[in-house]
């Protein structure tokens, strides 16, 4: 008998997993952007010495096949881990939750400043949407707003 799943996938935008990593204050880096995988790196609770140890959190990613996306390296990453790399305790998917766990928008295309909330199936986001147009007085051009 085998397993059944249904799920949805969470892809961020390299750019997007950038600015949610700056958000973090140094918790994690980027480690390495090849063709086909982003390597995230943080490091494990400090062992009974004191040492630290890194993890690298290495996600598949997929090329963009946007128009604005032409010319640039902004591949889409996919924020399911594929293996954690230094992960001696099996702790790797708790490392990385709280980095998962937020999303980042920008205002506009071009917009430099990027609002990083907390992740809840893209409600966070709509709440507060609102706030962001205010902030950057943007509109919807999908709506009349």
């Amino acid at each position: 008998m085998s397993t059944q799943q249904d799920s949805a996938v969470r892809v961020v935008a390299l750019v997007n997993l950038e600015a949610m990593i700056a958000a973090s204050g140094g918790q994690y880096w980027l480690e390495k952007v090849s063709r086909s995988r982003v390597s995230v790196g943080t490091y494990r609770q400090s062992d009974e010495y004191g040492g630290r140890e890194a993890v690298i959190a290495v996600f598949p990613c997929y090329p963009s096949d946007y128009m604005t996306d032409k010319g640039i390296v902004n591949p889409r990453v996919v924020l399911s881990a594929m293996r954690y790399v230094g992960d001696v305790d099996d702790q790797g998917y708790g490392l990385f939750h709280a980095l998962c766990e937020v999303t980042a928008v920008r205002a506009g295309l071009e917009g430099a400043d990027w609002s990083v909330f907390r992740f809840d199936s893209g409600a966070s986001v709509l709440a507060h949407m609102d706030e962001i147009k205010r902030a950057y007085n943007v509109s919807n051009p999908l709506t009349s707003d």
